[in-house]
C-alpha cells in the first residue's frame, strides 16, 4: 500500500512575518495590497474573520479591516523559509515533490521499518516544522496524492486528516465539488448546471470520475497525474511593461528550475499563468522535447508564451509558471543532446551551490539586457 502526506503551510507569508516579528502574533496581518491598487497575497486568520482573503484588492481589504497591519510582499524571504521547510520534509523521505512555495507531497511508502507507522510520521513532520521553524502547517495522509491534497485543505488550520484505506469515498462524498483540483469557477458552474454539487455526485459519473478523481490509478498513473511544480506571485503594483514582467517571470523560473534540479526531475510541459487587473485569468502551455530543468530553456519558452498571449494595454497583477509532465528518465535523445544536457547539469549544479551558500542574488540575470543565463 502506498502512502502520501500532503503538507500545506497555513497562511505561509503571514506566518513567516510572525516568526521574524513575534509582535504580529494575534494581529490581523495582511501581506500585499498596501498601495490599495495591489492585491492581498496572504491574510492571517484574524484578518479573514473580517472577510479578507488572498487575491482581494488592497482597497477592499482595507475597507473590510481598517485595523489590519499591511506588510509588503517579501518574496525572497518567503523563498528562503520555503527551502527550510522542504529540507525538513526531505529528512523523512527522498520522494518529496514541491508543488508550490508553500505546499508539497511526501511519499511515505516503505518508510515504516525506519520511521514507524505513516500516521505517526505525519504527526512528527508537522510537529517538527512548527518546533524547528515556528511555522504552522496542516497535513493530509492518504493512499493517493490527490486525496492527500484534499485532506490537507480541510485540515486547516494546524490539523491533520488521515483518510483510512477503504473509507476514501465516505470521506469525499459530502464535500463540495469545488474541493477537487482542476475544478475552477468555469468548470464548477458547468458541473452545477448538470446537477453535480458534491464530490459524491461526481464519483457517480464514470467519465467525470476518471477525469477528475480516479482513485483506482496504478502507481505509474498516480505519479503522472497532477505531478507538477510551480510558483506564482501577485504583484503589489500591476505591470504594463513587458520587460518588467519578464524580470518577475525570470525570478519565478529560477525558483522552479532550482526545485526541479533538487528533486532530480525534468519537465516536458511549461505553463504560464497570467491574471489581469480586472481578475481575468488564463494559462497557456507548451509541450517540449526533450524535457528540461534548465533556467535558460524554461525562460525562453515562458517568455514567448507570455509575449504571445498578452492582451494589449491591460495591466497584469499576477504571474505564474508551472512545470508538469515530470520525469527523471525514459526519453530518447541524440548523443549531442545527451552531452549537452550533461554539460548544462554540471553548470547548473555549480550555480545552485553558489546560490545556496551565498544567497539567491549571487548568480542572476544581467540587469541591462534581461536574463542571460
Amino acid at each position: 500500500m502506498r502512502w502520501y502526506l500532503h503538507v500545506d503551510m497555513d497562511a505561509f507569508f503571514v506566518s513567516v512575518e510572525r516568526v521574524l516579528d513575534p509582535n504580529l502574533k494575534g494581529q490581523p496581518v495582511i501581506v500585499g495590497g498596501r498601495s490599495g491598487r495591489g492585491v492581498v497575497t496572504s491574510a492571517s486568520y484574524e484578518a479573514r474573520k473580517y472577510g479578507v482573503h488572498s487575491a482581494m484588492p488592497g482597497f477592499q481589504a482595507r475597507r473590510l479591516c481598517p485595523q489590519g497591519i499591511f506588510l509588503p510582499n517579501r518574496r525572497k524571504v518567503y523563498s528562503e523559509f520555503s527551502k527550510k521547510v522542504f529540507a525538513v520534509l526531505e529528512r523523512y523521505s527522498p520522494a518529496v515533490h514541491a508543488l508550490s512555495i508553500d505546499e508539497g507531497c511526501v511519499e511515505l511508502t516503505g518508510t515504516e521499518r525506519l520511521l514507524g507507522p505513516p500516521l505517526k510520521t505525519a504527526h512528527e513532520v508537522i510537529t517538527q516544522i512548527k518546533r524547528e521553524l515556528g511555522l504552522p502547517c496542516s497535513g493530509g495522509l492518504a493512499t493517493s496524492r490527490v486525496l492527500a491534497k484534499i485532506a490537507a485543505t480541510y485540515a486547516k488550520p494546524e490539523g491533520l486528516i488521515h483518510v483510512i484505506p477503504g473509507q476514501e469515498e465516505a470521506f469525499l462524498d459530502p464535500l463540495p465539488v469545488a474541493a477537487v483540483a482542476g475544478v475552477g469557477p468555469s468548470t464548477h458552474a458547468k458541473l452545477q448546471g448538470r446537477g453535480i454539487k458534491t464530490v459524491g455526485d461526481l464519483l457517480k459519473d464514470g467519465d467525470l470520475r476518471a477525469r477528475f478523481l480516479d482513485l483506482g490509478r496504478t502507481e505509474a498513473e498516480e505519479k503522472e497525474h497532477d505531478h507538477s511544480m510551480g510558483s506564482e506571485t501577485t504583484l503589489d503594483q500591476p505591470l504594463r511593461d513587458v520587460e518588467e514582467m519578464e524580470r518577475v517571470l525570470w525570478k519565478l523560473v529560477e525558483e522552479v528550475g532550482g526545485r526541479l534540479r533538487r528533486h532530480g526531475s525534468y519537465s516536458r510541459c511549461i505553463t504560464v499563468k497570467i491574471r489581469y487587473a480586472d481578475f481575468t485569468t488564463f494559462s497557456r502551455s507548451r509541450t517540449i522535447s526533450p524535457p528540461t530543468r534548465f533556467d535558460r530553456e524554461i525562460f525562453a519558452v515562458a517568455s514567448e508564451l507570455l509575449k504571445k498571449n498578452l492582451a494589449r494595454g491591460k495591466a497584469v497583477r499576477l504571474l505564474g509558471i508551472s512545470m508538469s509532465g515530470l520525469q527523471q528518465s525514459g526519453w530518447q535523445e541524440s548523443m549531442f543532446d545527451f552531452q549537452r544536457r550533461g554539460a548544462l547539469d554540471n553548470l547548473y549544479r555549480g550555480i545552485d551551490r553558489l546560490r545556496e551558500k551565498y544567497g539567491d542574488e549571487t548568480v542572476g540575470a544581467a540587469k541591462s539586457r534581461g536574463p542571460s543565463r
